[in-house]
């Protein structure tokens, strides 16, 4: 009977990709200011070209989510403009959590400015309207509340088919370890994949 009930309703799975976005002057210098943040390296420039490459020459995601980061929609905007595929902007993927903390707990997390595309990719994502706030996770406690209500909302709302997820270092891995039970270091620009039930 079970089986009988499994071919016709067989569980459902999610085909996770999680990429972080290129690698950036801040990352490649260490100084982290407003002139090196969200402009890529020489080295992130090529890394956006190959993950390109590999994604457009992989199968198609069902749906990609973006960090509202400016490295993480420059990062996969080669690929939306290469496959005329549209990502979803989602703030509860804004960096936190960098660097860990022993002990921390999860804590509450707000709200602050509203989402905003920057030039030059216009037409390659939506945001989600009563969805386009900026998460405000000033604290590390705060960040580890941000991604748990990320992994929820996740959970409920993204986790069918084949999903891309474009973020960053702590929140991702944090967030991979929440999907997984397994902690991993999340590289620039490479994809890690896992399927989830």
């Amino acid at each position: 009977m079970l089986a009988a009930f499994l071919v016709l309703f067989p569980p459902q799975t999610c085909d996770v990709t999680y990429v972080r976005h290129a690698e950036t002057v801040a990352n490649a210098t260490g100084r982290y200011n407003s002139r090196t943040l969200n402009v890529f390296s020489e080295l992130g420039n090529q890394q956006v070209k190959a993950l390109t490459d590999r994604l457009v020459a992989g199968k198609p995601f069902d749906t990609i989510l973006v960090s509202p980061s400016e490295r993480a929609l420059r990062t996969i905007g080669p690929y939306l403009r290469a496959t005329g595929q549209k990502a979803i902007v989602w703030p509860l993927l804004y960096e936190c959590c960098t660097g860990r903390r022993k002990g921390a707990v999860a804590t509450r997390f707000g709200y602050s400015g509203k989402v905003s595309i920057p030039p030059g990719l216009g037409g390659l994502f939506t945001t989600i309207p009563g969805s386009d706030r900026l998460p405000n996770s000033p604290t590390y406690g705060a960040g580890l509340a941000q991604v748990a209500e990320c992994l929820k909302v996740f959970r409920a709302k993204y986790a069918k088919g084949r999903v891309l997820v474009v973020g960053h270092s702590g929140h991702g891995g944090h967030f991979w370890y929440g999907l997984t039970g397994k902690r991993r270091q999340v590289k620039n620009a490479q994809e890690m994949t896992t399927i989830i039930r």
